[in-house]
């Protein structure tokens, strides 16, 4: 497990206000905090460090929250933050701009700058957001560049905003998925996915180094082909053309990680098959159903594929997970 959670009924009610100023205060991007709920603060906060970058989701009252210019002076890390609405409503202020965002969408905002953020919930229901803090020396962008972004909305549900959204939910959803040699890879996907949606909202692609480029195209591309493994005509060539990219170039974004693209789409298919052959709930799916749900053609194709993958046939794995 990679996470930690932090609940108001850990502490007594008089201190839990106080409990969450400590641990704001320990945040990469520290601020000064007020309430009118500081006499029973009810709050969850789960976080995660990957890497150079920390990951959270919070659930707390409404809330208004300051960085000052002395703060700044006092300690800066030098990083961007970023709060995805959830539920409610979330506001920030910086450098003379102000945004109300909406469920679904990211804030930008820079430590380095004075600023300040509030929340409101949704009827009776706090506000919930989740937050990412990244060191701005691991994105390959100049502030100035990153400039007309600070306190502007950024979608938090389509392109590479929703594919963070998607990679700090899962860590968070599911940490007993990921362990502590986890933690850097998934910091290095998160850099990478940041600097590709702030390159791809300033229409500045051309600012990314080649790496950091390459890197956040192929997540890109992975993600469409996890979106379309149950088409049976998901190939080389149509993935390549849904991406504007050739063959050729496709094949060998791949080969940097030492594997070929239809090896790749061939075990991501073979996982999900066996997920739903270990699925009680899909018990009377018939296997060959369950193959070409997941893009296989033919029946004995996947039976001989899951063999050489798992060491035993599709009919054997499901008896033996479901007894």
């Amino acid at each position: 497990m990679i996470a930690t959670v932090f609940r108001a009924e850990d502490y007594q009610a008089r201190d839990r206000f106080d409990a969450w100023c400590d641990l704001v205060a320990g945040m990469p991007c520290p601020y000064q905090v007020r309430s009118d709920h500081a006499a029973d603060y009810g709050f969850t906060l789960r976080t995660a460090r990957l890497g150079a970058a920390t990951v959270a989701h919070t659930s707390v009252p409404s809330i208004h929250a300051i960085r000052t210019p002395r703060m700044i002076r006092q300690a800066d890390d030098g990083v961007y933050t970023l709060e995805l609405c959830r539920r409610g409503r979330i506001g920030a202020e910086q450098s003379g701009r102000e945004v109300a965002a909406a469920a679904g969408q990211w804030i930008v905002q820079d430590s380095c700058r004075p600023h300040s953020l509030w929340s409101v919930g949704q009827g009776h229901r706090s506000p919930s957001a989740v937050g990412l803090a990244i060191p701005k020396s691991v994105l390959g962008l100049s502030e100035d560049a990153v400039a007309p972004l600070l306190a502007g909305p950024l979608p938090g549900d389509t392109g590479f905003g929703g594919m963070i959204t998607d990679v700090i939910g899962r860590v968070l959803r599911e940490p007993g998925a990921f362990g502590p040699a986890d933690a850097p890879r998934l910091g290095e996907v998160l850099r990478d996915l940041v600097a590709a949606m702030f390159a791809h909202e300033l229409d500045a692609g051309h600012l990314l180094p080649e790496e950091t480029h390459s890197r956040a195209l192929i997540l890109r591309i992975q993600a469409f082909v996890l979106a379309h493994l149950g088409d049976r005509d998901l190939t080389p060539g149509t993935i390549a053309a849904a991406h504007h990219i050739s063959v050729g170039y496709l094949h060998r974004l791949f080969r940097r990680d030492g594997r070929t693209v239809a090896a790749w789409i061939r075990t991501q298919r073979l996982e999900r098959a066996r997920c739903d052959l270990a699925d009680p709930t899909q018990r009377a799916t018939p296997v060959q159903a369950l193959a070409a749900r997941w893009g296989f053609a033919h029946a004995s194709d996947f039976s001989r594929a899951f063999r050489r993958a798992y060491g035993t046939s599709p009919r054997d794995y499901r008896e033996g997970t479901q007894g």
